[in-house]
């Protein structure tokens, strides 16, 4: 009787072990259909597209029949895409995504290339592949794109799962005060390259929404060359015209920190815009503030150097802008490409690192044609201290374009003057190159402002006695030392019609109010 009752025992045990297995096999892998789905704003329309999956990671035992592949094509139906997969957090997945989805090309930069800006703890699945979009645009016309790299991915809430999105080369360009958005790189059918900017939040939690699209024309690498250098100088008038700019973004350190440099920009989308750079001492990097001149919005994006809070002065030169940021006794200039800005983006070019071991207040930067017909830039960098300021000047061959630029060190100037900012520009017809210095010496209770031309030597790398200089007087904005001076955002813009304009602005725009600025434009009429 002992071991018949030991036998009951024993079977029911087992029966209870096997129950217990199963239904625990049963829960943790159950097929679901896991649905996304492309939403478009600002006039655009998805009418159609694939996903073709390139690479795969799921968490262990959620796809047990193999169900998802590389090579699988995935179509967007009423703009939904499916994964037929189980659903099971996993460092494992989170770490491939983060692999791949996070870190540029120097690993002290921020890494995010994900609209959520930092990276998985852990993820059901992820997916990498080709997204193909057929898009009707707001003026009816039609658009193929593909976006090659993209990532999709889903996570878990509190509550509920959450989607990921990126692009093996895409950028998180906006600063803390910006939405999830994520910069994009694709390509029309016939070849033409484009940016778009996707969001991934403030939407619902099963939502990726294209935000803006821009079909980019190629990138122009030089500025147009300026005649008669001199004489437009001399025609400078002496009283700035004031432009209020609207919109600035963000808190950014009013009472300890300030606009550091300012420049315009004439995009092949017949907008301008206002570029500046603001230094910062509590949040991780330094800004750079673009917007439509004329618009209501300016936005804050990150400069990518984690720790270094100082821009300098900067210029740009064709579709490309460089900014300097010093930390220390160190300093790095860094590129990016204005032609994003359509999408309200600021894609920097990570292929460019230009590092220095002196300071980098302050930059200017041309391209001229040397005496054996080369075409080259020419860069200069300042390394700025009152009287004894430095400033080291670079050079690349410029047939391979900006991005492919590689600057070496061909001379040095000393300069008792620290132009908090400057611009380079070249004659046309004499391929003679100019330099633009605006200063703000102390005057009394407010600073005084002066306008500095030289020309560069380009065999000996110096500037010589200034050929010209003006004082040059603001107007509007605020008074004394808070108003609109050479101290703060200034800068050298070359413009499309063969003049340039010299600007200055505020030290700071208080959240909420206007930035007033002034610009300065040869009248040679």
């Amino acid at each position: 009787m002992k071991k018949l009752g030991w036998r009951f025992i024993s079977i029911a045990l087992s029966l209870c072990l096997v129950f217990q297995l199963t239904s625990t096999s049963a829960y943790a892998m159950t097929y679901r259909e896991n649905v996304v789905r492309f939403i478009a704003a600002n006039g655009i329309t998805i009418s159609g597209g694939t996903f073709t999956v390139t690479g795969l990671c799921i968490t262990s035992g959620q796809d047990p029949n193999a169900q998802n592949y590389v090579g699988q094509n995935h179509i967007l139906n009423d703009g939904e895409i499916s994964f037929n997969v189980g659903r099971k957090g996993s460092a494992e997945v989170a770490t491939w995504f983060n692999d791949r989805f996070s870190g540029y090309n120097n690993p002290s930069v921020n890494g995010d290339r994900t609209t959520f800006d930092h990276t998985a703890d852990n993820l059901n699945f992820a997916f990498l592949g080709d997204l193909s979009l057929s898009l009707v645009l707001e003026s009816g016309s039609t658009l193929e794109v593909m976006f090659p790299g993209v990532g999709i991915a889903q996570g878990s809430t509190t509550f509920s799962n959450n989607w990921w999105f990126g692009q093996l080369e895409g950028q998180h360009t906006r600063d803390s005060d910006g939405p999830n958005t994520v910069l994009t790189a694709g390509y029309t059918t016939d070849g033409r390259m484009v940016y778009a900017s996707f969001l991934r939040g403030g939407n619902t939690v099963n939502e990726i929404s294209l935000d803006a699209i821009s079909v980019v024309d190629a990138a122009r690498i030089a500025n147009q060359k300026i005649c008669n250098v001199a004489n437009q100088f001399s025609q400078l008038p002496i009283y700035g015209t004031q432009v209020n700019l609207s919109g600035f973004p963000g808190g950014y350190d009013p009472t300890v920190n300030h606009i550091q440099g300012y420049s315009l920009y004439n995009g092949n989308n017949a907008t301008e815009y206002a570029v500046l750079t603001h230094s910062v001492s509590t949040a991780t990097y330094a800004h750079i503030i673009a917007g439509p001149t004329a618009g209501s919005d300016k936005w804050g994006f990150k400069t990518y150097l984690k720790d270094w809070r100082h821009p300098g002065g900067i210029q740009i030169i064709g579709d490309y802008l460089l900014v300097p940021t010093e930390q220390d006794t160190e300093g790095h200039v860094t590129l990016y490409d204005l032609r994003s800005l359509a999408v309200e983006e600021l894609r920097r070019v990570e292929s460019f690192d230009l590092a220095f071991d002196h300071k980098a207040g302050a930059l200017g930067i041309t391209s001229y044609q040397a005496d054996d017909g080369t075409e080259y830039y020419v860069l200069i960098v300042a390394h700025l201290d009152g009287e004894n300021s430095i400033y080291y000047v670079y050079r690349s061959d410029a047939r391979g374009g900006l991005e492919n630029a590689n600057f070496e060190e061909v001379g040095s100037f000393a300069c008792d003057k620290d132009f908090q900012g400057f611009g380079l520009i070249t004659e046309a017809g004499t391929n003679d190159v100019y330099m633009i210095g605006l200063w703000s010496p102390s005057e009394g209770a407010t600073f005084a402002d002066y306008a500095y031309l030289y020309q560069l030597d380009t065999e000996n790398w110096s500037i010589g006695d200034a050929l010209e200089n003006i004082h040059l007087i603001s107007v509007g904005g605020a008074v004394g030392v808070l108003g609109v001076h050479f101290r703060y955002g200034a800068g050298v813009s070359l413009l499309d019609d063969g003049t340039f304009t010299l600007s200055a602005t505020e030290r700071n725009s208080v959240l909420g109010s206007s930035l007033a600025t002034n610009n300065w434009t040869p009248d040679t009429e």
